[in-house]
């Protein structure tokens, strides 16, 4: 299973770029930002992979501050890798 985590310093800009994404018509579930990623403001974006182009030109086009980064997670059992893409 692989997708993205998408981490901000703060959740107004997580919820500011969740609404974003959806009237882009991505996929967005908010979640509690793993452990594994970041101890930010505690809320992150989940989103499938395959958005993984349209999350960085959104991000580019948006004037948002504060992005801790964007993750994809690879699990594999209990086993989980983390590429840092943005």
């Amino acid at each position: 299973m692989k997708y993205l985590i998408i981490s901000f310093k703060s959740r107004n800009n997580v919820m500011t770029f969740a609404k974003l994404m959806r009237k882009n018509g991505l996929y967005v579930s908010i979640i509690n930002t793993p452990r594994s990623v970041s101890i930010s403001c505690g809320l992150s974006i989940r989103s499938e992979f395959n958005n993984l182009q349209a999350v960085l030109s959104l991000l580019r086009k948006s004037n948002l501050s504060g992005l801790i980064g964007v993750y994809a997670i690879t699990r594999k059992g209990s086993h989980e890798e983390i590429e840092k893409f943005f």
